[in-house]
């Protein structure tokens, strides 16, 4: 017969189910607890690497804003917001001292100002500081001898050889039909150099030499040494000892002055940098002094003609200045920069300015147009003086051009020299491949049976923007050019800031320092900008 349990077993057994339950709930309540505190830690965890990644983001992008502001000729503002993902964020700049004056072992001049920029941003309850120290870098962009704002290509027939800086924004295409040799200890970019044609992705033949930094030796790159080997970036450091640099070195984008620079009038209808700030102005065959009065020219100075130009199919209008004439006429410019345009210029009527007589320079000159450009005959070669052109698209005539050339007729060109920087724009080679923008070798654009013959330039070649009237792609025989032997090689007077032409842009990039995150501000940056040598 089975035992009941008495009211004292009873009680017992009932303690113990409290206390057996209340230890449950109490491990249950810690379970809960730890996991609230694990997903809170892990919450913050991420609102910390949030708010770390946005502040590097806002630091990046306030750099951008910083290095367009300055190539764009305007002091940099020392406090901003920039907006990432439509939420707006504060950075600040603060000035380290004066300017540094340091010449790299190319004897390039350059103007270094360190700067500490800041930026805070918080995520949730956690925020990020980022501070960093900066050096922004500028020189003058005719101390490149080639400067592409986006893809370079390189891709001559003939021999041909290179002297003074080399420098994409982009990817670098390089090769040649004989031999291309590159004298310089600056051949970089920001993308890839590749041994190979952008328009189709062919592989290049000839023979590219490239310097070994510092040294005389001449090192070929082969088709297989290129950003498409494995093993590149080591390398190319192993044969070029720095000479040969691209993404995968950290080379980084060096900032150029924009289109609207060069532009008649900005998109608020304000003048452009250079038609502001020229000492004289010629707009339609009129001339304007430096405050915008009209003046009367001699005759002669000034006059219109047509030419036919078939690589736009078509005859064009041109303002022919006669740079000698200019010279005596008592309203050279005063401060060396002349702006001149056709306001009926369009992409249909791709009309502009021509320059003649210009052999001998009475001084300094740089001349600016929106429109396409041709200067005719030898230019600055008696007396040298520090020259430059800027436009739409630069065009270059030989002494023997005299108006005859018609469709279907090449007229032959003679041995003609040029001493003259050019900042000028091109037809890009579509992304992708497509139509050849012709490359460097094509830069200045030709008209004549150039075979046999030589166009000699002195000066640097800076590609910043697409043209936006001259837009027809480049034609090899024909009517429309052959090729002359290519005798152009960097200036080296172009490394003495007292030879640069008058309102020379300057090339920004910067170099970072150093940075700390998180760190409380102020805090002391004294000798920051002497860190290490700028390479």
């Amino acid at each position: 017969m089975q035992r009941s349990s008495t009211p004292r077993e009873q009680g017992s057994i009932l303690v113990m189910a409290v206390i057996f339950t209340f230890v449950i709930a109490m491990l249950v309540a810690g379970t809960v607890s730890t996991a609230v505190n694990e997903a809170k830690n892990t919450t913050t965890s991420i609102d910390q690497a949030d708010a770390m990644s946005l502040a590097e983001g806002v630091t990046e992008a306030a750099q951008k804003e910083m290095l367009e502001t300055v190539a764009n000729f305007n002091s940099p503002s020392m406090s901003g917001i920039i907006a990432i993902s439509g939420t707006d964020y504060n950075y600040g700049v603060t000035q380290i001292g004066g300017s540094i004056t340091r010449t790299d072992i190319d004897g390039v001049n350059l103007v270094i100002q360190p700067y500490l920029l800041t930026s805070e941003v918080a995520v949730g309850d956690t925020s990020s500081t980022i501070s960093r120290v900066v050096e922004l870098t500028m020189t003058p962009i005719f101390q490149y001898m080639i400067f592409f704002n986006d893809d370079l290509e390189i891709l001559p027939g003939p021999n041909m050889t290179l002297g003074g800086r080399v420098h994409a924004n982009a990817d670098i295409y390089v090769g040649c039909g004989a031999t291309l040799n590159v004298e310089s200890d600056y051949f970089r970019c920001t993308g890839n150099i590749l041994r190979e044609k952008k328009s189709n992705g062919q592989q290049t033949g000839g023979t590219v030499n490239i310097k070994e930094f510092g040294e005389t030796t001449m090192v070929d790159m082969t088709p297989s040494m290129d950003s498409t080997n494995t093993n590149w970036a080591t390398m190319a450091m192993t044969e070029w000892g720095g000479t040969v640099q691209d993404g995968s070195h950290g080379v980084t984008e060096v900032e150029a002055p924009q289109i609207g620079s060069i532009k008649a009038y900005d998109s608020g209808g304000a003048p452009g940098y250079y038609h502001d700030h020229a000492g004289l102005v010629i707009r339609d065959g009129q001339a304007f002094d430096e405050d915008g009065d009209p003046i009367t020219l001699p005759a002669g100075v000034i006059s219109e003609v047509s030419m036919y130009d078939a690589r736009e199919d078509g005859y064009v209008t041109l303002t022919e200045i006669d740079v000698a004439a200019l010279g005596t006429s008592g309203y050279y410019p005063t401060n060396g920069l002349l702006y001149a345009y056709r306001s009926d210029a369009t992409v249909g009527d791709p009309h502009g300015i021509r320059l003649t007589n210009g052999s001998e320079l009475p001084a300094s000159l740089t001349v600016v147009t929106e429109n396409p450009l041709y200067v005719q005959g030898d230019y600055n070669t008696v007396n040298k003086k520090g020259a430059a052109v800027m436009a739409d698209a630069v065009n270059l005539l030989s002494n023997s051009w005299n108006d005859t050339k018609s469709a279907g007729n090449l007229p032959a060109a003679s041995n003609t020299w040029y001493n003259l920087a050019m900042v000028t724009g091109n037809v890009p080679t579509p992304d992708g491949g497509g139509a050849y923008s012709g490359g460097f070798e094509n830069l200045p654009r030709f008209h004549e049976n150039w075979s046999g013959r030589t166009a000699s330039i002195r000066g640097s070649f800076i590609k910043i923007f697409e043209s936006e009237y001259a837009m027809t792609p480049i034609t090899y025989g024909g009517d429309h050019y052959t090729a002359p032997t290519r005798d152009w090689l960097y200036d080296p007077d172009l490394n003495d800031l007292a030879n640069m032409p008058p309102f020379t842009p300057n090339a920004v990039y910067f170099r970072r320092v150093t940075w700390d995150d998180n760190v409380p501000m102020p805090f002391s940056t004294e000798g920051m900008g002497e860190v290490e040598e700028i390479q």
